[in-house]
């Protein structure tokens, strides 16, 4: 055993140049490897942390025909799309009227906060987004909640999501009635 041992030193110190320069090769290759791991890491889309909310699963074909009828067509249904820290997703339904200045449309547009940083940034740009004017606060509705008279729109902000929604006549939006929005994110909403 101890001839084992005196050869396997002997080895060693023969071969010791080659023993540091497989080293520092091997070294180095794991210093690079792990340097490309955090790069790539780094410069990656932000990691969803919170599921995002699509359009088209807060208010269906089916729960739509409730508002429009049995005629009623799904006209937009958009992929969720990430920028940055927020995914965004729009759906749109039509009574199926052939003539568009009297059909009856329901839009609606979420923006999802995906982590604690596209939370934040929903609720500062929800709050700058309301206008001065033309605006109703609508108490107890999500989290905050204001009607934009000018555009037909009901903006609803809860928890990690803004909501917006439309309901009314599709050629003149600001004829919407409140109303009938409230009514569309009561379903929205539960």
């Amino acid at each position: 055993m101890n001839t084992y041992f005196q050869s396997a030193k002997t080895y060693v110190i023969d071969h010791k140049k080659d023993f540091i320069t497989g080293g520092s090769i091997v070294l180095a290759i794991a210093i690079i490897m792990l340097g490309l791991a955090l790069y790539s890491y780094n410069t990656s889309k932000p990691k969803i942390i919170y599921e995002p909310a699509p359009a088209c699963g807060l208010l269906t074909l089916d729960e739509a025909k409730e508002f429009l009828g049995d005629a009623t067509i799904n006209g937009v249904n958009s992929d969720l799309v990430q920028t940055d820290n927020i995914v965004t997703s729009r759906c749109g339904y039509s009574d199926g009227k052939i003539d568009t200045t009297n059909a009856v449309v329901i839009g609606v547009a979420v923006r999802s906060g995906i982590n604690d940083e596209g939370i934040e940034q929903n609720k500062t740009q929800f709050n700058n987004g309301m206008p001065t004017d033309n605006v109703e606060v609508i108490k107890d509705l999500g989290d905050s909640a204001y009607y934009n008279q000018k555009l037909g729109q009901l903006n609803i902000l809860k928890q990690s999501t803004w909501i917006i929604l439309s309901y009314g006549l599709g050629a003149s939006p600001e004829t919407n009635k409140i109303e009938d929005v409230i009514k569309l994110a009561d379903k929205v909403l539960n």
